[in-house]
C-alpha cells in the first residue's frame, strides 16, 4: 500500500508532490494507513512524517519539501532504531553548559572507538566538528557556542559511509590517541 502511494525517492515537480499528498490524506481518511512517531531523522533540516499500513511492519517516511530540498517519500530501514546522537543531546541548540558535557560525551565516545570524528574544513567557525557512528551510518556537526547566544548548533548532516560521502575525500579523520597521557590538540571537543 505504502509502496504504492509514490515511487521511492524525490518528488520531481510541485504536481507530483500534490498528487502525493492528496494520495495519503485519502489513505489517512479510509483508515487503511496510520502515522507513527519519527524515531531517527532522515535530515536535520526538512521537517519529517512516519506511516505504516494499520498492523503491518514496513514503515515509510515523508520529508517534506523545502527549497532546494525536493522532499522524499521512502521506506525506513529499521523503524525501531532511535538516533544515536540523540539519545546523547536531543536538541539543537546546547547551552554552554550542554555543550561542555556533550562534548566531554563525544570525546569518551571517540576515544573508546565508538564514533569517529573530523574537524569540518569548511565551517567558517573555528572548533566545528562531525561525528560520526558506523553502526546507524549516522553523521551530527557540533558547531561551538556563538558568543552572543550562548548556544553552540547540534545537528545532522549529509554524511554517509554507505554512499561514501563520510568521510570523504574533504576531510581526514581525528586518530584517537592510544594512551591517557597524549596531549590534545587545541580547541579539542
Amino acid at each position: 500500500m505504502l509502496k504504492k502511494l509514490h515511487p521511492e525517492g524525490e518528488f520531481e515537480s510541485l504536481d507530483d508532490l500534490r498528487e502525493f499528498e492528496h494520495r495519503l490524506a485519502r489513505a489517512l481518511e479510509k483508515g487503511a494507513i496510520e502515522r507513527v512517531p519519527v524515531k531517527k531523522r532522515h535530515s536535520g533540516i526538512s521537517p519529517e512524517e512516519w506511516y505504516r499500513v494499520k498492523g503491518g511492519d514496513d514503515v515509510y517516511r515523508f520529508v517534506v519539501p523545502d527549497y532546494p530540498l525536493r522532499g522524499y517519500w521512502g521506506r525506513v530501514e529499521k523503524p525501531d532504531e532511535g538516533s544515536y546522537f540523540q539519545q546523547l543531546y536531543e536538541g539543537d541548540a546546547p547551552s554552554r553548559e550542554e555543550y561542555a558535557a556533550l562534548t566531554a560525551k563525544l570525546a569518551e565516545k571517540w576515544r573508546e572507538g565508538e564514533v569517529e570524528r573530523a574537524e569540518d574544513s569548511h565551517s567558517k567557525v573555528a572548533g566545528t566538528y562531525l561525528f560520526h557512528h558506523r553502526p546507524s551510518d549516522e553523521t551530527f556537526e557540533l558547531f561551538p557556542p556563538n558568543k552572543t547566544t550562548g548556544r553552540a548548533i547540534w545537528g545532522k548532516v549529509f554524511r554517509s559511509n554507505k554512499d561514501g560521502s563520510w568521510p570523504g575525500q574533504d576531510m581526514s579523520l581525528d586518530v584517537p590517541p592510544t594512551s591517557r597521557f597524549s596531549i590534545k590538540s587545541k580547541g579539542e571537543p
